[in-house]
């Protein structure tokens, strides 16, 4: 048995550890809440990953049952963690709708091969340097581990859009690495990669988006109260465009949107009423404008939406969806009214005069809506 192997081994351990442990004691609320999950299977996997390269190559002193459950905790938690990555990639690309799916979706592949555990034994082949684990069982694991990593490719792909360059950066390489990681794990047993490759993926999400001190600076551009971001992460896109579009004729379109009677529903049914509303309202916002390049709070009652390169027909139709989701919002005491304008243009002209021709439009709209619903007098 190598030392090399084991070298390997344990440096993956102390670095999920140290990671796993500054989560810990930062409580840090990850944007998913399964960082930690994630990190807890992939410390399992490294640790029975170093058990398993020590007992299979002692198979006279190991007993074979013991030596099986050993290997087979080992592809659980590899399964587990490709679980737990797989639900990350969701949550981050995909809407409430689709999660609800692949939140049941995802125990499939893991239930097969609950199943494959009691038809197929764990079989040992002696390698170049060390032995190792194979057959059915071991290809089986190796199979599902892959399928769900294409699945999280697939989602970064399709979802390319609505991801922030930074961000792509990170999940390209990652889902695409875990990929080849495992297929030369499989063609190679005696790499022994797959640790490397988790540790890897553990060390791309703390850095890009569980990163404590990264977390506590963006805390700054986002609203505590609707949970979207806020008119500091509307400065910041603000200067993000002007370096990146300031002297080109790219397209941007900017959506303005206005609540109406939040000051009538905070006077008669008191603050807690409002801000339901106002959540709600920054979540249909959010969930609607699904071409937008992001969704903020400017104001009290005041929203603005961001589309980069829009063709008009798109923007429009998420604001219908936008008036659909109001009407059909029925928990509030007064109805969910919100006043919208839009506006596009090159911004090399000057995106303020697009703005306001979005912020025009969107007081037409608030007059008129005004005029059918005069209950909403007072904002």
């Amino acid at each position: 048995m190598s030392l090399l192997i084991l070298r390997e081994e344990f440096v993956c351990l102390v670095v999920i550890a140290f990671i796993l442990c500054y989560t810990a004691v930062y409580k840090i609320k990850t944007e998913h809440n399964t960082f930690f999950r994630i990190l807890i299977y992939a410390l399992g996997h490294v640790i029975f990953d170093i058990i398993t390269v020590i007992t299979v190559n002692n198979l006279d002193t190991v007993p074979p049952a013991l030596n099986a459950i050993f290997h087979i905790m080992y592809y659980a938690l590899s399964i587990a963690f490709t679980m737990a990555f797989y639900e990350y990639i969701v949550l981050l690309t995909t809407s409430k709708r689709v999660q609800k799916i692949a939140r049941i979706i995802k125990y499939i592949p893991a239930l097969i091969y609950a199943v494959v555990i009691f038809i197929f034994p764990v079989e040992y082949v002696a390698g170049n340097g060390t032995n190792y684990s194979y057959g059915p069982l071991v290809i089986i694991g190796y199979g599902i581990f892959v399928l769900y990593c294409i699945i999280c490719f697939v989602l970064v792909v399709a979802n390319n859009n609505k991801l922030e360059p930074k961000k792509k950066f990170t999940l390209y390489p990652m889902t695409g690495m875990m990929i080849l990681v495992i297929v030369v794990q499989a063609m190679i047993p005696e790499l022994l990669m797959t640790s490397a490759g988790i540790t890897f993926v553990c060390l791309g999400l703390f850095a890009t988006f569980n990163n404590p001190a990264k977390e506590y600076r963006e805390q700054v551009y986002w609203d505590a109260a609707t949970g979207i971001k806020n008119k500091n992460g509307y400065k910041m896109q603000l200067e993000q465009m002007e370096k990146k579009y300031g002297k080109k004729k790219t397209k941007v379109g900017f959506v303005i949107c206005d609540m109406n009677g939040l000051k009538v529903i905070n006077d008669k049914f008191g603050h807690m009423e409002g801000d339901k509303l106002l959540r709600a309202a920054a979540g249909i916002l959010n969930d609607n404008m699904k071409h937008a390049h992001d969704v903020y709070r400017v104001g009290g009652d005041e929203f603005v939406a961001i589309y980069i390169s829009p063709r008009d027909e798109v923007v429009k139709a998420d604001i219908a969806e936008v008036r659909k989701a109001c009407e059909a919002y029925k928990d509030s005491p007064i109805i969910l009214s919100i006043a919208i304008g839009y506006a596009a243009g090159e911004y090399s002209s000057g995106y303020m005069e697009i703005y306001n021709r979005a912020d025009d439009e969107m007081y037409q709209n608030k007059a008129e809506i005004k005029k059918q619903h005069p209950e909403l007098c007072g904002r």
